[in-house]
């Protein structure tokens, strides 16, 4: 069997790469076939593309960088492909240089939390790599995009396409107040599209795990989806403050416009402490009910989460998205594998027998495991459990679509017209 040490990175002009994996002398006069990870190993070290990829910052580790996605104060995203399975992935790429000290804690707890989280609506972090002058963290792909986008692009939607969206989103947010975290940035540009349908809730720099009742006091988030409490500059609970932000974002989603508009921050906050909103006519009473009872300006009146799930207007998309949830039929996504003797499931049963053909044993699985995401050999492995989970729900949605009428289908107006698209109208501050 393959035996593996460290070995020094070479240096580049990012400095250096990423710790990367090298044969023992032993293994080096062994005549074993080339595996491709073998290969891709080798590359790293040896390959003098590569090795010019990786000085212009063209490729990190085992992931060749494309178009960037976005950009933020102290990061960018970029398109990335992934060597050995050729899965799509985002890579954030943050500049050590320019990373206070608030910024670094914001990221340590942003990779902490991915770690310990695990839903079908939320992005999953396959691997940090980390080199003298930045941090890459390795992430699901979202081929839609983010919602943000898509609403300036194509204005509000519907209400049926909005519920099976926001239905999501609000699952993923239960899944963290069931874990005790409060995620505390919950907007559009934060909830990303599959090309299938699937909502992914991402960006966890704010998040922080909380007692039940816990104070918090940190100003956090964007102006415009925060909670009133947090403009009177007392501590406050955090899991209302994640409600507020759904009710601001399911109101933006169905009216393309924001609920509370200023054109400064104190017109801002004027607005939000008045908490009133202006529902357009054309929204339905069941889900101005609901944004009305997620936007009381009163914590403690406020809808809970699990309120929110069991509303009448979304109650029956809900039960919808946790059927196609439930791990006990379309799998579990294991972060880090099995340990040798254990049980596998199904999904990584079949997971293990992709990645020996690529050159992952499981002997190596078993060396790396703990190592989680700062593990090239775990990330492949959660990009293959991953691929295999999303089509075994994707052939189960196409089995067991949902009774919907003919307007759920076809998103139209009663008339039979289709409703008209409204350019978003944001507020200026954000």
């Amino acid at each position: 069997m393959p035996k593996f040490c460290w070995r020094k990175p070479a240096r580049t002009r990012d400095d250096v790469t990423t710790m990367t994996l090298c044969e023992s002398s032993e293994e080096k006069a062994s005549p074993t076939k080339l595996t491709a990870y073998r290969k891709a190993i080798d590359n790293l070290d040896n390959d003098r593309k590569w090795q010019t990829d990786t000085a212009v910052g063209k490729r990190i580790g085992l992931y060749k960088l494309s178009g960037e996605l976005g950009k933020g104060n102290f990061s960018q995203v970029k398109t990335g492909y992934h060597e050995l399975t050729k899965e799509r992935v985002a890579i954030k790429i943050l500049d050590k240089t320019k990373l206070t000290a608030k910024a670094k804690k914001m990221l340590s707890r942003e990779i902490s939390v991915m770690e310990s989280i695990h839903h079908q609506n939320v992005i999953r972090l396959f691997e940090v790599i980390e080199t003298y002058t930045k941090y890459y963290l390795i992430m699901e792909h979202a081929a839609a995009g983010e919602l943000f986008k898509r609403l300036i692009s194509e204005g509000r939607m519907h209400e049926s396409e909005a519920k099976n969206i926001f239905s999501q989103i609000v699952l993923a947010v239960k899944h963290l107040h069931d874990r005790n975290i409060v995620h505390r940035d919950i907007k559009a540009e934060n909830v990303f599209l599959s090309s299938r349908g699937v909502a992914k809730l991402g960006d966890f720099g704010f998040s922080i795990t909380v007692s039940n009742n816990e104070k918090l006091e940190t100003f956090c988030g964007s102006p415009p989806y925060a909670a009133p409490e947090l403009f009177l500059d007392e501590r406050y609970v955090g899991r209302p403050v994640d409600v507020w932000s759904l009710g601001v974002l399911l109101f933006f989603m169905t009216t393309a416009t924001m609920p509370f508009l200023g054109d400064n921050m104190a017109g801002l906050r004027k607005s939000i402490l008045a908490g009133h909103v202006e529902a357009p006519a054309s929204m339905s009473q069941l889900l101005k009910s609901l944004i009305e009872s997620m936007l009381n300006t009163t914590p403690e009146h406020r809808f809970n989460i699990d309120q929110v799930l069991k509303s009448d207007w979304l109650r029956e998309a809900s039960a919808y998205q946790i059927r196609f949830n439930n791990n006990s039929v379309y799998g579990q996504w294991c972060a880090y594998p099995t340990a040798a003797g254990a049980e596998l499931t199904d999904t990584e049963t079949n997971a293990r027998r992709a990645l020996e053909v690529l050159g992952i044993t499981d002997v190596m699985l078993d060396e790396h495991g703990s190592r989680g995401s700062r593990s090239n050999v775990v990330a492949t492995y959660r990009i293959v459990v991953n691929r295999l989970l999303q089509q075994r729900r994707l052939m189960g949605q196409q089995n067991h679509l949902p009774h919907q009428n003919s307007t759920a289908q076809h998103p139209q107006t009663a008339s039979g017209r289709k409703p008209t698209k409204t350019k978003s109208r944001l507020c200026a501050i954000t």
